[in-house]
């Protein structure tokens, strides 16, 4: 008998969950996955039909739902390097043929396929039932890992196994839950039905009738909202602000303003958030921030909404609050709702539809919350025994379940049904061409909003958060203090060869200050917006590039107002020199050098996102161009020439200096330029005055290189944030 057809005669291509004696699958009511997907003998599933309506705001919104069906996703994360083969799967043409089976080699590269990926225990190998175009068998973005089992089942140590078989549904109009221990694989099945998963995996997913390939996931992100544990948001940002963001880049660009803005006051009201609308967001409660967190998915008006842990960190009275919230999403709007809990309480509990059991990537148990007290107290026990097993839910009450490993191989089980079956008992592939539901959302835009409108959008938001977070009382008192006493100490220098190199100093310290200052605040840039970026653009919001260029045109007016005030107040003091003109060209390199010490900030800022390691470069780095920009070391060794080239503090240094002394110094007795040796009466050339403290290059020269480093090493960030991936957990 061939795997295909055992699985057929255990009933696992008719859409029940059948549960043998050791087992913790019970099957829901009806025989089916549940709500509106039904099974039959031939494995062809029939869909009700999703109904929609239009909103008092005349927006069309679902009613029904839709239908979310995963089957047996596999997902592992690699160990170490070799081991495991890559499984590889497409939507193809070409007719339909039976499924074969290859036993995998021990740790052997794999072979790229179409169909289901299937793993079934048999002498100690793992199968892979593979075959029939039209099925995508491993998705993701570099197809499906699946680790190698020897003879006693035990991973090999080449990939590490972190969901294994699992298959589930999720109907419009209910809450499914999903509980288990830590590390049982909850927020991992989150992310690859919502295809932010960065491990690789197989299995099949279904959305309504339409098998789920790499391009439609990509698609239907904007459909699935994702709600993640951490409420991420820029805390200067009132409730109000933070929807309004979210609406003006995520709603149709073909909407006025003026409806978008409707929407975010119904989203307000929807979720009580009336209270709050325009309080900062790091002033409101946890309740209030996962509310808005929901909030800013709502808003596109998904089918599904999967979240992660939304009770987390709340009190019982919030959590309670929320889960109401969620289940009038669901019973009144026709979502179809996912969503991971831990030690939920009692009234939570009992008010989910149906409950999801994982431990260690398998499935435990699937069916209603009741049922699963049912069977963990042997179908027996008081309303009080099973409330208490409740509130004490944990690994031990989850060994109960499992029983022995072979109970949780059984529950890793298989289902081979699909749509449109051919050749009988179930096995049979689809052959079709894609249908409307299909074809509407692969022809979606990518993004809503337009590249020029998310330039907009983000210059307002970032301009509106940085001025909170830079314009504040300290930030003007340091640049004020600072300034006030540095003109102190350079106060009213006279122009003479005694004070050449004060003058210097004074410059080379207001570089070196206000440089470093822009490449400090500059790195924690990405490390710190780096959860929202990926956030953002997961869930589709904006193009990167819209982003970077908004962050970066948006904050540099800001960045240069405090430098600008440091200058208007140390210069005039100091008697650098007189003359305004003077003045306004020397502001202006030390405020480009401040704009190429942030391109270096924002470069390693986006090259190293761990904000430690980011630290100890950013430091090393520094240090070094200081050293190295003419001031401190006049003559570098031979092999540390091309290091000074590389230092805005040179360029600026040269400019700036070159800028000051635009005319003969004179001799006062000090002896320390040539010229006035001996007590020589008379001045020293501005040539030899540049000669004597190193100056290269003309001015037009220094302040063209030092744009140019502006210019470039802003580029290299782009690229550098460009290539980072998005962490799962984030």
């Amino acid at each position: 008998m061939t795997m295909e057809e055992e699985m057929m005669q255990e009933g696992r291509g008719t859409g029940g969950w059948v549960a043998s004696s050791t087992s913790a699958l019970a099957r829901p009511a009806g025989g089916g996955l549940g709500g509106g997907v039904d099974g039959d003998a031939l494995g062809r599933w029939t869909v009700t039909s999703t109904a929609a309506t239009k909103s008092a705001s005349g927006r069309t919104r679902t009613t029904g739902g839709m239908h979310l069906r995963w089957i047996r996703i596999t997902k592992t994360v690699e160990r170490k390097e070799g081991g495991a083969g890559l499984l590889r799967g497409s939507i193809a043409d070409g007719s339909s043929t039976a499924p074969t089976r290859e036993k995998g080699g021990a740790g052997g590269g794999g072979r790229a396929i179409t169909g289901l990926v299937g793993r079934r225990k048999r002498g100690g190998g793992d199968y892979i039932a593979s075959g029939a175009p039209g099925v995508v068998a491993g998705w993701g973005e570099d197809g499906g890992t699946v680790a190698k089992n020897d003879d006693d089942g035990n991973n090999n140590g080449k990939t590490k196994v972190i969901l294994d078989g699992v298959s589930g549904s999720a109907n419009p109009g209910e809450v499914l839950a999903l509980m288990g221990p830590s590390g049982s694989g909850k927020t991992s099945v989150l992310d690859v039905l919502s295809g932010r998963s960065t491990h690789d995996g197989s299995g099949v997913i279904t959305l309504d009738t339409v098998i789920v390939n790499d391009k439609l996931m990509k698609k239907m992100k904007k459909r699935v909202a994702y709600v993640k544990q951490a409420d991420i948001f820029f805390g200067h940002l009132t409730v109000r602000d933070q929807l309004t963001y979210t609406a003006l880049l995520r709603l149709p660009s073909e909407w006025p303003k003026c409806k978008k803005v409707e929407e975010v006051n119904r989203t307000i009201r929807r979720l009580r958030l009336n209270k709050c609308a325009d309080t900062p967001i790091n002033m409101i409660s946890g309740g209030e921030k996962k509310r808005v967190n929901i909030g800013s998915e709502l808003l596109t008006d998904p089918s599904i909404i999967l979240l992660d842990e939304p009770t987390s960190g709340l009190d019982s009275t919030s959590a309670v609050g929320l889960m109401n919230i969620l289940h009038e999403l669901a019973r009144i709007e026709g979502k179809t709702i996912i969503t991971s809990i831990h030690q939920p309480s009692s009234a939570v509990f009992f008010a989910f539809d149906k409950l999801m059991l994982l431990s260690d990537g398998h499935v435990v148990y699937f069916g209603t919350p009741r049922g699963s007290l049912e069977h963990s107290t042997g179908g027996g026990g008081t309303t009080s025994t099973k409330r208490t097993l409740l509130d004490s839910w944990d690994a031990e009450a989850f060994a109960r379940l499992i029983e022995d490993e072979d109970a949780a191989e059984r529950n890793a089980f298989d289902i081979v049904g699909v749509e449109d079956g051919c050749g009988g008992k179930g096995r049979g592939m689809p052959r079709r061409a894609l249908s409307r539901r299909e074809s509407a959302v692969l022809t979606e835009k990518s993004f809503n909003a337009t590249w020029w409108m998310q330039y907009k959008v983000l210059v307002h938001r970032s301009m509106k958060n940085s001025r909170s977070a830079i314009f504040t009382t300290l930030n003007f008192v340091k640049a004020g203090a600072i300034g006030f006493m540095c003109g102190l100490l350079w106060f009213q220098m006279p122009y003479t060869e005694s004070t050449v190199f004060d003058r210097s100093s004074y410059y080379f310290f207001t570089m070196t200050f206000w440089v470093f200052d822009a490449m400090f605040t500059a790195y924690m840039t990405f490390p710190l917006e780096r959860a929202i970026i990926f956030k953002e653009r997961s869930s589709g919001a904006y193009r990167l590039s819209a982003y970077f260029i908004a962050k970066t045109t948006s904050e540099a007016p800001a960045r240069l107002t405090l430098p600008s005030i440091y200058m208007l107040i140390s210069y005039w003091m100091s008697g650098v020199n007189n003359d305004f003109r003077i003045f306004l060209a020397s502001t202006l390199c030390s405020l480009l050098s401040v704009l190429a010490g942030e391109s270096i900030g924002l470069f390693l800022g986006a090259a190293v996102l761990d904000m430690e390691k980011g630290m100890v470069v950013m430091t090393v780095v520094s240090l070094g161009l200081m050293v190295v920009g003419g001031f401190f070391v006049r003559t570098l060794p031979v092999w540390m020439v091309w290091f000074g080239y590389l230092s805005p503090f040179k360029y600026s240094y040269n400019s700036s200096v070159q800028l000051v002394f635009d005319k003969p110094v004179p001799c006062d007795g000090s002896k320390v330029l040539s010229s006035c040796q001996g007590g020589a009466v008379g001045s020293a050339s501005v040539e030899e005055v540049l000669e004597f403290l190193g100056v290269e290059y003309s001015t037009g020269l220094n302040v063209a290189l030092l744009f140019v480093m502006f210019v470039v090493i802003r580029i290299m960030a782009f690229f550098a944030l460009k290539s980072k991936k998005a962490d799962e957990r984030t």
